[in-house]
């Protein structure tokens, strides 16, 4: 950040001085009118148990100006004057018939969860020496709620009894519980989504009825029964109630609408594992593309949860433009339905264009692709995808100030299968829910930077599925990487662990990721997600390859395949999360990541006994992990940062991030972030010795543990466009490691070593 530099940390001092005395001086009641106050704080003070003040806030009409870091800086913004006015947030003015609103409100509310009796008033409290500032206190009297005496069903259908006995189970609505009208709505949404779910097709929570009894009752008790209502049919010119019944579907209708109209001619009718199918157009798509993903079945009862599941499963399919799927009774007294399910094919082929700016730590550049996409190419709906990206970079943290120095251009042609590839038929096998897909590719990519030119060949297969909303794995079953060096610079070769991680280098890797998460669109109060992956590397079709064929070795016993050593690791990685949602604009998110890769057999090397190619080791710092340092620039362990890219197998980082609204769509955040990365202790081939005998400060042990934790605080400024997020993390180093001993400890306040790492969305 050359623009930084140009302010020393004594300029940078004066700055801040400056503008604390500037918002010192501006006035926060400068535009509030002499008879009128400023709101600058709500309290509530609640006497009873069973409702918390955070329940009630959001109900207060009126809020006082956002603060920062206890500070009103929007309003200190408007108070500028001309155009800040635009920016900045106005004064809010007590009203008091906005408090008694809220009075209002929160008696209504306290009603809906049983406080028949509840009592809200609220004080007015003056908070400056020119009493134009005021406090609003609301006290909530809760008083004695109401509770449910004695609770029952009213249901004269037999049907419903089963439901109830098999599928609903008991209401969460028993003697004791107070009588909470919100509860009440919730157990008639969750009863009649379980009856749709299960057969009822019509059955909505209006046919759910309540009857409260507080005459007959103790005194502040309640007799609670629930009405299942029977439902309106028309029989000819009348109506009659009839009771509720389940619905099973007869037949299933899928219409693929033609793109063209003149091709909406008579459509050909094809039957297909109980599905019929209309196309306009012969050929085109296998049936097996439709009932692959529609979850529900001729014979089956009505689901609208597997309603649910097949819309999103034919958007999946990236085939279609619109979809469209209706039920009908076959006559308005059957228990029978009509499944019609309309499809608006995609366009065959599609060419997409897209550019993006990276910014990352060190990093500044532009990249750009351009893709051809061939949709449905074998008739079951696969798509076929040729895609040409390009990238100019300028590596600013490896001392380059330059113009750009990085060059990378690349190539990948891949078809996606909505199905697993296998050599056997696979329909009708699986889950539907599972989504199973599959993914062949190919690829090439030249990168040219100022340490090195290689070119990196690509190849793989993988399949992905989901167990559940929340559950998903995929598996690499074979990842190949032929990576062919043509130069390096001669500093880069200096270092043994540059050297071998940028040699020729064949890769033939599986791996295994599973993935859960609990993060949903809605609010909600926790989330939890966690990553694990394994990958294996040279331990299957290689070694076999080498016993069949006998591959020449070097002088170090490496087996090599066309003159290039293959590798042999392992890799295991496990990243964990946790989001605490306190309201709409506060959380606090917490991570945990370990990495770890242990290289042997092939992949020796004579400084570090066994090292894995450069791509599987790790690195820390930059933009999205320990934030108050560049990346490579730390480690491994209390090494000195002589170099300029370090890598080592064995990462460990966490982090913890409080996130909050400022004004609007400004965020902010503070952070905190720890680790590093390590060697392990690994004998070294040939010899007696181990690893820590010539690099004892790169060793993970428990003796260096925490004096080798790099330490790192910082705030986030952050502006939210809804579908992605600009950030500015500005990282302030507490401890580094490479310093050496008795100079580890910095000073937050030092500025020189503060580092300013932009990104694009959350760092995790």
């Amino acid at each position: 950040m050359k623009y930084f530099r140009v302010f020393t940390g004594g300029t940078i001092r004066i700055l801040l001085l400056v503008s604390a005395g500037l918002l010192g001086s501006c006035s926060t009641t400068r535009f509030v009118p002499d008879d009128q106050v400023l709101l600058k704080k709500n309290t509530i003070r609640i006497q009873g148990n069973g409702v918390d003040a955070g329940q009630l806030e959001p109900i207060i009409k009126q809020q006082p100006n956002t603060r920062l870091l206890f500070l009103p800086v929007s309003l200190y913004v408007y108070n500028w004057g001309g155009i800040f006015k635009k920016i900045g947030e106005p004064p809010v003015i007590y009203n008091e018939s906005e408090a008694f609103r809220t009075r209002q409100q929160m008696q209504l509310f306290l009603l809906n969860m049983g406080y028949f009796s509840a009592e809200v008033k609220n004080d007015v409290i003056r908070k400056s020496k020119r009493r134009n500032k005021v406090e609003v206190i609301y006290n909530v009297q809760l008083n004695e709620p109401f509770t449910i005496y004695q609770f029952e069903i009213n249901n004269s259908s037999s049907v419903v009894d089963s439901m109830f006995a098999n599928i609903v189970g008991i209401p969460s609505l028993k003697p004791g519980m107070r009588l909470d009208f919100n509860e009440l709505d919730r157990e008639r949404e969750r009863i009649a989504q379980d009856f749709r779910n299960n057969g009822f097709f019509d059955f909505t929570k209006d046919l759910i009825t309540y009857d409260i009894d507080t005459i007959n009752a103790p005194p502040r008790q309640a007799l609670l029964r629930m009405n299942i209502l029977p439902k309106a049919i028309r029989d000819g010119d009348s109506i009659r109630f009839v009771s509720v019944y389940p619905y099973k579907i007869q037949s299933v209708n899928i219409h693929l609408l033609p793109r063209r109209a003149e091709l909406r001619t008579s459509p050909r009718e094809i039957n297909h594992m109980g599905y019929t199918l209309f196309m306009y157009q012969e050929d085109i798509y296998h049936p097996r593309v439709f009932t692959d993903v529609i979850d529900f079945q001729p014979g089956s009862y009505y689901s609208e949860y597997k309603v649910r599941e097949s819309f999103r499963h034919i958007n999946n399919l990236r085939l279609f433009t619109g979809t469209e799927i209706q039920f009908r009774p076959v006559d308005p007294a059957s228990d029978l339905l009509i499944a019609d399910i309309r499809l608006s094919p995609e366009s065959r082929q599609g060419l997409s264009l897209s550019t993006e700016g990276s910014i990352s730590s060190g990093q500044r550049g532009i990249s750009g692709s351009v893709s051809w996409l061939n949709r449905n190419t074998f008739g079951k709906g696969e798509i076929f995808s040729l895609s040409l990206t390009g990238l100019l970079e300028v590596q600013l943290s490896q001392g380059q100030t330059g113009g750009f120095n990085t060059l990378e251009i690349g190539a990948e042609a891949a078809i996606s299968f909505p199905r697993f590839l296998l050599p056997f038929n696979t329909e009708g096998m699986l889950p539907k829910r599972m989504e199973p897909r599959s993914k062949l590719s190919t690829g090439i990519i030249r990168q040219q930077r100022f340490q090195f030119d290689r070119v990196v060949y690509r190849a793989g297969l993988n399949y992905q599925w989901r167990e559940s909303a929340q559950k998903s794995h995929q598996i690499d079953l074979l990842e190949l990487n032929y990576i062919r060096l043509f130069k390096i610079d001669p500093d880069f070769e200096q270092s043994a662990i540059l050297l071998f991680g940028f040699r020729d280098n064949f890769i033939a890797a599986s791996r295994y990721t599973y993935t859960f998460n609990t993060q949903k669109p809605s609010f909600q109060p926790k989330a939890f997600f966690i990553k694990g992956m394994v990958e294996l590397a040279g331990t299957g079709i290689m070694p076999l390859i080498d016993y069949l064929f006998g591959l020449p070795t070097d002088e170090y016993d490496v087996s090599k395949l066309f003159g290039v050593a293959y590798a042999q690791y392992v890799k295991l990685e496990a990243d964990l999360r946790r989001y605490y949602y306190f309201d709409r604009n506060n959380s606090l998110a917490i991570r945990l990541f370990a990495g770890y890769t242990r290289p042997y057999g092939n992949s020796f090397d004579t400084a570090y006994a066994f090292q894995a190619p450069f791509e599987k080791r790790y690195f820390i710092g930059g933009a999205n992990d320990l934030r108050a340092f560049r990346a490579f620039s730390i480690g491994p362990g209390t090494a000195p940062a002589t170099l300029p890219i370090n890598t080592a197998p064995i990462k460990l980082l966490t982090s913890v991030e409080y996130r909050f609204t400022v004004y609007k769509a400004f965020k902010s955040a503070l952070f905190i972030d720890a680790g590093n990365i390590f060697y392990e202790n690994l004998p070294i081939k040939g010899t007696e010795k181990m690893v820590k005998d010539f690099y004892p400060e790169q060793i993970l042990t428990p003796e260096n543990f925490l004096r080798s934790m790099a330490l790192g605080t910082g705030v986030g400024l952050r502006y939210d466009f809804d579908f992605f997020i600009i950030r500015l993390d500005i990282g302030i180093p507490i401890h580094n490691p490479a310093f050496e001993p008795g100079n580890r400890w910095i000073s937050p306040t030092t500025v020189k070593y503060w580092v300013f790492q932009p990104g694009l969305g959350f760092p995790f």
